[in-house]
This record gives C-alpha cells, sequence and structure tokens, in this order.
C-alpha cells in the first residue's frame, strides 16, 4: 500500500495540474526490545491565480509557469487562491499568487506568477497538516502453512523466508500465507515471541551494496495486550547490530524504556514517509542474539502516529541512522515482524512485500 496521496492542482486560464504521484510499506534468539508523501505533477498557471492543493514552485514568465508540487499527502483539498494580477508594461508584471490548499503533512506551498512579459513570483502559503493515515478494507487471506514451534525455511512461491522464535511458557503459531510475505500470528501469554516473514542475505554485503530497500503492508490487531512491535525487524553482522523500524504497536507505545525497564538513549529523529520517527539505541550485555550470545547494539526508529498500512522506505532508516553515528554491518535480514513480550493477542498481516531495488 502507499501512503496518503497529494491533491490536484489546477492553474488558471494556462492550464491544469497534475495529480499527485503515489509513494509509500528477527533472527533466531532474538532480543526484544513508522504515510507516505506524495507531491503534484507540475501545472502551468496563468494570468490569474487558480484553486490548488499544495504549493506549486514555478517562474512566472509570458503565462506565469507554476512549478512542481511540494510534498503533499493525506488528501489534502484544495483551498480558494487569491487572483493574481495582470502584468502589466513591457518589461514586468505584478505579482500573481494563488494561496495553495490544504496539503497533507509536509506540504509545501509555492510560487506562481503571471505577467505580461516577465511576471514576479508571487509566494504560494504552504499546505496545512494532513489527518491520519486511512487504510482501505482488506481482503482476507486464507490458506497456507501453519508453524507453532520454532522453525525456519522458505515460503512456497516466492523468495521469501519465514521465522518462529518464541521462549518461556504460554504458546504461539503462525500461518504463512504463501501470498508475497503475508502472514498470520496469534499467541498467549508468551513470554517473548516473534514471528516475521521477508528477505534473507548471505551477510556479505552493506545495505547501500545491495541497493534501496523498501516494504508496503496491510495489518489488523485484535485483542493485543502488553508489549507488541509490529514494523520491519533484522541483524547485520560484522558489527552485529539488531535494528527495528516500528510503524505500529500494541496498547502501549514503545519508547525511551526498554522490556527490561531500563532506559534507551535517544539518538534524534528521522522524517521519513511523512512522519517523523524517533531514534533510540540500546546496549544488550550478553543477550541472546543469532550467534549466541553476545554485546550488541539494537536500533528503533519509532513512528510518531502508529499506522496500519502503507510503504516503509527501509534504506532510509538506514542511512539516516548511520548519519546519527549509528554503524550498521553487512545485512543479515529485513523482515516484516510482530513481536510480543508477556501478552496475547492476533496480528494478521494481509499484505506484505518487502523488495530491493
Amino acid at each position: 500500500m502507499g501512503g496518503s496521496t497529494g491533491g490536484v492542482r489546477t492553474g488558471g486560464t494556462g492550464g491544469t495540474g497534475g495529480t499527485g504521484a503515489l509513494a509509500g510499506a528477527g533472527g533466531s534468539n532474538p532480543s526484544a526490545g513508522g504515510s507516505s508523501t506524495s507531491g503534484g505533477s507540475s501545472g502551468r498557471g496563468g494570468a490569474t491565480g487558480g484553486a490548488g492543493t499544495g504549493g506549486g514552485a514555478g517562474i512566472g514568465g509570458a503565462t506565469g509557469g507554476a512549478g512542481a508540487a511540494g510534498t503533499g499527502g493525506s488528501s489534502g483539498t484544495g483551498g480558494s487562491p487569491s487572483a493574481g494580477a495582470s502584468g502589466s508594461g513591457a518589461s514586468a508584471g505584478a505579482d500573481g499568487g494563488g494561496r495553495g490548499g490544504a496539503g497533507g503533512r509536509v506540504g509545501m506551498g509555492g510560487m506562481g506568477a503571471g505577467g505580461v512579459s516577465a511576471g514576479a513570483a508571487g509566494a504560494g502559503a504552504a499546505g496545512a497538516a494532513g489527518g491520519p493515515v486511512t487504510c482501505s478494507a482488506a481482503t482476507p487471506l486464507t490458506g497456507g502453512t501453519q508453524y507453532c514451534s520454532n522453525s525456519k525455511g522458505n515460503v512456497s512461491g516466492g523468495n521469501y523466508r519465514y521465522e518462529l522464535w518464541a521462549e518461556g511458557g504460554g504458546s504461539g503459531c503462525m500461518r504463512v500465507y504463501g501470498k508475497g510475505a503475508a502472514f498470520n500470528a496469534n499467541w498467549s501469554n508468551v513470554e517473548d515471541f516473534l514471528a516475521r516473514v521477508g528477505l534473507d542475505f548471505d551477510q556479505t554485503k552493506t545495505h547501500s551494496q545491495l541497493g534501496t530497500l523498501s516494504a508496503d503492508f496491510q495489518e489488523t490487531q485484535t485483542n493485543t495486550t502488553g508489549l507488541v512491535y509490529i514494523g520491519i525487524y533484522g541483524w547485520t553482522v560484522n558489527p552485529l547490530k539488531e535494528y527495528y523500524i516500528l510503524d505500529d504497536w500494541g496498547p502501549t507505545k514503545p519508547g525511551g524504556t526498554a522490556s527490561d525497564g531500563t532506559p534507551r538513549e535517544r539518538v534524534g529523529t528521522l522524517d521519513i514517509d511523512g512522519d517523523t520517527y524517533d531514534v533510540w539505541k540500546k546496549e544488550r550485555v550478553n543477550k541472546p542474539s543469532i550467534i549466541g550470545d553476545q554485546t550488541f547494539y539494537q536500533y528503533f526508529s519509532i513512528r510518531t502516529t502508529a499506522r496500519q498500512c502503507g510503504h516503509i522506505s527501509i534504506s532510509e532508516h538506514f542511512k539516516g541512522w548511520e548519519k546519527l553515528g549509528l554503524d550498521l554491518g553487512k545485512l543479515y535480514e529485513a523482515k516484516m515482524l510482530v513481536e510480543s513480550q508477556d501478552s496475547s493477542g492476533t496480528v494478521d498481516f494481509t499484505k506484505v512485500t518487502v523488495q530491493v531495488e
């Protein structure tokens, strides 16, 4: 699923702008421990400003060309523009900029101008913030293969791999549908439960050497209690790191306190896929990992607002972490995950794709 889409910007007599393009989706014995943006295509303004969604940026000329729309989102609605005055004289026209309608998250206003000869640019106002992402109705999936004990293997009909890992009392199962990386998981009073499906790598390349990683997903959760993480998960080796990109969670939003009650260290923030993610790190001393008990760091990107569908720009998180001083090694995996600790519930992923381009 992509995220929310931008609106349509219509210029004046010169023409009509385009619609926004759709932008935006655990190792063995792991320890426990985020909206898309879209801009409108460029339109051409006329002598007077027209209604528009989001601002455009452009340099006025003979017919006042509006520029490309800024990032929009969450289906912003067009507002009423102020009329641009016609340019007069042989050399310079008057300012003519319509005010952009309500855009989405970080919608950027632009500039439009109209003049007879070389009209001056008129500034458009920034789009207003949009609302929460609304997911379309999901089509339930059936069939697949169920696993109720620690196991991992190939998903039939594709290049994906699954893994189920749990420890402690209680019970938990996952059903791998065999349609993309979609799966269902249910658990009851398990100390630590992880179910995930996605891509495995041969641990010889960094994320930048592999290409651009991303995911798209849609899920619903029911009867969840306690600590629940939903998002992209994986490990790197050399150095050993465990990472989470969390777009959804259970009743309690994860943050600066780890599951064992000790603090995480806040590193900074990243603006990705139409929202802000808080970045945290946590040192794990002599804890379970994909290569046995080790000391390593966990990295977390935790979205400000939970969502149940959308596009996840995985590589943008990796690059953002590195700019914040969080180093990564050779990639071991990138999978869609549900993890819970001392809780019960059900999560059904009706759409998951994880890809490298």
